[in-house]
């Protein structure tokens, strides 16, 4: 069975985060039905009103809970806590699987004998239908080791773009972090280096609808500030995670969290407070070891921006980099 599970927030019960649930529902279903046992679980995470579609849906592999807020990482647990299916895959409410895509890649996971599998998006601004494209039929990789993927490949943060098994979510007490924002970088990195047999494909499944009013594109000085402090947290956890690994590599976990060492100073630089903003990025490095920032493990790019980083003069060069044309 393949549980889908989508965290459902519409605090001011907008009729377009409604109709927005009902194309995500229908995407899961239509890409699933006829071809495996499904269940898709939608999480209402203490929305004062429950989703509409929940009060005539008629379709019982079509489940609703509820709970408090807890933001995403809250709801995706509650999921995962109620689902019953040997693979879980999460989709974001007002997104959508692109047509004909998802069946094919259950097909390889359970071909290949997998315990993740990733795929990749497409960035779409139609909010009242899914869509069709014209891609190659999908290619795989051979399975390998999530640590070496990480070696070599940048990894995208979103936990929505994977088919997990539920094995490797059991055995490695994966849970996301709650009621902060983020809450994808500290757990997909664990995911992902938890997994022996990680297999890959370029091929476009997940739509990923980008919405004016989503917490992505919320960019006010406090949301800034706030995904600012959550990543230093994310960050903090993953290095706690990788110093009780042992006898084992780290050398891909290792990159991602340069990566996001990276991402905090550039998120501070692009402020209008860049130097104080800067500086308490720094101090929050330092405090667990990564300031200046390690780079063995990073690609050439990521090396030299943090060389940079490590001068005022070149943090200030930095920020008009980052800042022009903005």
């Amino acid at each position: 069975m393949v549980s889908v599970i989508i965290p459902y927030y519409n605090p001011n019960s907008d009729t377009e985060i409604d109709r927005l649930l009902v194309r995500a529902v229908g995407s899961a279903v239509r890409e699933l039905d006829g071809h495996t046992d499904f269940e898709v679980i939608v999480v209402n995470d203490g929305s004062p009103q429950a989703p509409s579609m929940s009060a005539d849906c008629g379709d019982a592999r079509i489940r609703f809970f509820e709970r408090r807020h807890g933001r995403l990482g809250a709801a995706r647990n509650t999921g995962i806590e109620h689902s019953k299916g040997d693979i879980l895959t999460f989709l974001d409410a007002d997104d959508f699987y692109l047509e004909g895509t998802l069946w094919p890649c259950i097909e390889a996971m359970r071909s290949f004998n997998a315990d993740l599998l990733g795929f990749g998006f497409k960035v779409s601004h139609t909010w009242n239908g899914t869509e069709r494209i014209k891609q190659p039929a999908p290619s795989f990789s051979a399975p390998v080791s999530g640590n070496d993927w990480m070696c070599r490949n940048n990894l995208f943060g979103s936990s929505c773009m994977y088919l997990i098994d539920r094995k490797l979510i059991a055995d490695n007490g994966l849970r996301f972090l709650e009621n902060l924002f983020i809450e994808d970088e500290e757990f997909t990195p664990r995911l992902v280096f938890s997994s022996r047999r990680f297999v890959h494909t370029s091929f476009k499944v997940y739509g990923y609808y980008r919405r004016n009013c989503s917490i992505i594109t919320t960019m006010t000085e406090a949301a800034v500030r706030e995904r600012e402090v959550n990543t230093l947290i994310a960050i903090t956890r993953l290095v706690e995670y990788r110093n009780g690994v042992l006898h084992e590599s780290t050398d891909g976990l290792d990159r991602k969290i340069g990566t996001l060492a990276i991402d905090c100073i550039r998120r501070a630089l692009q402020s209008r407070e860049w130097r104080k903003r800067a500086a308490a990025a720094i101090a929050g490095l330092k405090d667990i070891g990564l300031y200046p920032v390690p780079t063995s493990s990073l690609p050439f790019g990521l090396r030299l921006y943090a060389g940079l980083a490590k001068c005022s003069s070149g943090r200030s060069l930095l920020h008009l980099l980052e800042t022009t044309g903005k």
